[in-house]
């Protein structure tokens, strides 16, 4: 596979990083690594948005992965109190959410989101790392 960075993407005002891994000369795997900051003005959220669309919009699987930060959503239910937006933007790209239960506390801030893919490994949450301080 060759992988090739997704400029077009990469040059919005948002954290990201798109790349498209080539399975052949012309089918690729759309591959995105998304951060939404607390802290993110609806500028910055809107051009996050944005390369979710055009992504999930090339024909090709697509693998979103990333720290979204929206609580409140059920994604069993396909329901939310809070982060309506993500929610519609998920189902207005025909995504399918992954993760199968809370990332942090009991929300699920964490998201694996595809199109068409076949995940043949069940995604388990794991604790994070323990750390160690020396002194």
């Amino acid at each position: 596979m060759v992988s090739v960075e997704w400029e077009e993407l990469n040059l919005k005002h948002c954290e990201r990083l798109w790349v498209r891994l080539y399975v052949n000369d012309v089918d690729f795997i759309v591959v995105g690594v998304c951060y939404r900051s607390p802290d993110a003005d609806e500028n910055e959220i809107s051009q996050l948005f944005e390369c979710i669309k055009v992504a999930s919009d090339t024909n090709q699987p697509v693998l979103i992965m990333g720290d979204f930060k929206y609580l409140g959503i059920n994604w069993s239910t396909l329901t939310s109190h809070t982060g309506n937006e993500c929610l519609e933007l998920v189902l207005d790209c025909f995504l399918q959410h992954l993760v199968n239960g809370p990332t942090r506390l009991n929300n699920t801030l964490d998201l694996v989101l595809t199109n068409e893919l076949q995940v043949n490994d069940e995604l388990r949450i794991l604790a994070p790392p323990q750390t160690v301080c020396k002194r």
